[in-house]
């Protein structure tokens, strides 16, 4: 995965998932994605490695794409 795409997963994909269907936010999901955001910071900054943040983007990357495949099943279903 390149640091792009961690960082599009990160800013993008799992902030609105945080985010969605409510007003209030996520906080679990939130909290992982803090997390994640806090060792990519870090590895832009040169005091972590890019591999550190392979668990969290696993984890992170796997809730976004479940949500896809739910989202999709949704509207297959209900059209």
């Amino acid at each position: 995965m390149t640091p792009s795409r961690v960082e599009y997963l990160l800013c993008h994909q799992v902030r609105l998932l945080a985010r969605r269907d409510s007003p209030v936010i996520d906080q679990e999901l939130e909290k992982q994605r803090q997390a994640a955001l806090e060792v990519f910071f870090q590895w832009q900054d040169g005091a972590a490695e890019f591999q550190d943040l392979m668990p969290f983007v696993a984890v992170l990357e796997k809730k976004v794409n479940l949500n896809l495949d739910l989202l999709r099943w949704e509207q297959s279903h209900l059209d």
